[in-house]
């Protein structure tokens, strides 16, 4: 149609990044089957670790930390215990 330079879609592979990404999101409790930036994310990841040189790999980089830092911001925030909460938990461990 418009040209003989349409290359076939290549297989995107799940590397390091990509690992990195889904456990991520994972500890932040972000499902990317429920949250289009977390799945975009995971997109992004594969696509930086499928880049063949630093002109595919950069642009990938720099969306993905992009859109990690919407996803962690907007992630659920989980509770953890403080000090206090140790030193409870302890007492309440000896007192049994």
């Amino acid at each position: 149609m418009f040209g003989d330079d349409v290359s076939p879609p290549r297989k995107l592979r799940a590397g390091a990044v990509a690992k990195a990404t889904k456990a991520e999101l994972e500890q932040l409790g972000v499902d990317p089957a429920a949250n289009a930036t977390a799945a975009a994310a995971l997109r992004l990841a594969k696509e930086l670790d499928s880049a063949r040189d630093a002109r595919e790999s950069t642009p990938a980089a720099r969306e993905l930390r992009q859109a990690m830092g919407v996803v962690r911001a907007l992630a659920p925030v989980k509770e953890r215990g403080d000090k206090v909460d140790e030193l409870l938990q302890r007492r309440r461990a000896r007192g049994a």
